[in-house]
C-alpha cells in the first residue's frame, strides 16, 4: 500500500517497483486521485519471488514523503526494500515479524544520498 502522497509521487514510486517486479497492474496504469477529498491509498501486489529484473528507468523527484506499507515473506519484503533504497532514501517507521510474514512501514524521500535508516 502506498499513501500520504500525491498521484505524481505515487507514479514515481510505482514506476520504480513495476520496473523491477511483475505486478497485478499494468505499468501504464496511471495513479489518480479519487477526488472525494478523502485520503487516497494505492495498492499493488508485486511478485518478488525472483531476483529483481529490468530497470526502473528515471526516478522522478518526490514532492512529499510517501509512506509504503508492505507485507509478505522476509525475502520478499527485503527485496522490495532494496529496490526502494536504490531509488529513494528509506526511513524505517516500523517492522513487525511473525512466523512467516513481515509487515513493514517505510517513509520515502528524494535524496542524492540514498541510504536506509531508522526514523
Amino acid at each position: 500500500m502506498l499513501g500520504d502522497c500525491s498521484a505524481a509521487d505515487a507514479k514515481s514510486v510505482l514506476s520504480v517497483l513495476c520496473g523491477r517486479f511483475t505486478a497485478d497492474r499494468e505499468r501504464a496504469d496511471e495513479p489518480h486521485e479519487s477526488g472525494s477529498g478523502r485520503p487516497t491509498v494505492w495498492t499493488v501486489l508485486f511478485d518478488t519471488a525472483g531476483d529483481p529484473s529490468g530497470t526502473a528507468g528515471p526516478v522522478g523527484e518526490l514532492s512529499g514523503q510517501p509512506v509504503v506499507e508492505a507485507q509478505g515473506g522476509p525475502l520478499a519484503t527485503q527485496r522490495l526494500r532494496e529496490v526502494l533504497a536504490a531509488a529513494f532514501t528509506v526511513h524505517e517507521l516500523g517492522t513487525e515479524a511473525g512466523d512467516q510474514e513481515v509487515q513493514m512501514k517505510l517513509r520515502l524521500d528524494s535524496s542524492t544520498a540514498h541510504e536506509t535508516r531508522s526514523a
